[in-house]
């Protein structure tokens, strides 16, 4: 069961106001919430004669002690235990800090939605990015809503967290760090997960050369590693209890795994992460899969290390 969940909140344009999505989660056995908010001095020097006097520091305290308090009220009505935490310094270290508590079974960001990036290089450098190198705890990253550009989104899209876990897309590669998901998957209730998609993309260059043998064995060699995921899931989703879908594509995988969650409008998406490991040069200046799906999707991401 998920028992507990750091919240990471930062006021800014938007925040979490729909405190019905986290009631939905109790189906996932939530039962204590960890309201975090971070005072990072750097962000208040906005120029060369600005300085961050200690008396702004506790005008902001306050300021963040005031709106977490009103957001652990609304909380506690739903029947949730509600920690709130008050922290200075580096954003994602002061949150992957926090989540070291063995207590803590995810953590949950926002992510603003159907705004189109500058690019890739928007995304690398920010706190998103940084707490998704340095928490390693499991980060659900939900996709929010400007409420004053409701106009701008199609109606429901507001709701996009209320029942996320029912119909999941597992992409995967079927490596060490993918498969880490699996036990995560587990501590979902049975009865929480509708369909459950499993998708892999084959890397087009991969089987460019490939004999006729060859394709042969890595279509059995793909075969077994399904029923390995199968297995380590205890068997939950089959296509026999109808529950199960395979979708296999070819291509290139950031970009297969995004058309098809744009394509099919399915709200959660669950990836594996290597986290600090980064050997190539590539992904070192572009970035791993988990990074671009993240910056390019406006769903909402699971992201497992």
């Amino acid at each position: 069961m998920l028992n507990t969940a750091l919240y990471a909140i930062n006021f800014g344009d938007f925040y979490y106001e729909n405190l019905g999505c986290f009631a939905s989660y109790s189906a996932l056995g939530l039962k204590e919430i960890v309201l975090i908010h971070i005072i990072d001095p750097s962000l208040f020097q906005h120029n060369l004669y600005s300085v961050y006097k200690k008396e702004d520091e506790e005008k902001i305290r306050r300021f963040a002690e005031i709106k977490l308090n009103d957001i652990k009220k609304d909380l506690e009505k739903s029947g949730f235990v509600v920690r709130v935490v008050i922290r200075v310094g580096d954003i994602a270290g002061e949150i992957a800090q926090e989540a070291k508590n063995e207590n803590i079974d995810f953590v949950v960001l926002d992510k603003k939605a159907n705004i189109k990036s500058k690019g890739f290089l928007s995304f690398y450098g920010s706190p998103l990015y940084d707490i998704l190198i340095k928490v390693d705890k499991p980060i659900l990253i939900m996709k929010r809503v400007l409420f004053h550009s409701s106009s701008m989104i199609k109606t429901g899209e507001s709701t996009a967290c209320k029942n996320l876990f029912e119909d999941v897309v597992f992409a995967t590669d079927f490596s060490e760090f993918s498969l880490r998901t699996l036990p995560f998957i587990n501590k979902v209730p049975a009865d929480i997960i509708k369909m459950f998609t499993i998708l892999y993309v084959i890397d087009e260059k991969a089987v460019k050369n490939l004999k006729a043998e060859e394709i042969k064995n890595y279509e059995k060699n793909l075969a077994e590693k399904f029923e390995d995921v199968a297995r380590g899931l205890n068997y939950r989703f089959t296509k026999e209890k109808t529950n199960l879908e395979v979708i296999v594509r070819k291509g290139v995988p950031c970009k297969e795994i995004i058309d098809f969650m744009l394509g099919t409008r399915k709200k959660l998406l669950i990836l594996g992460h290597k986290g600090k490991d980064k050997e190539k040069l590539a992904e070192i200046l572009f970035g791993g899969t988990a990074e671009r799906v993240v910056n390019a999707l406006p769903c909402s991401i699971l992201i497992v290390k």
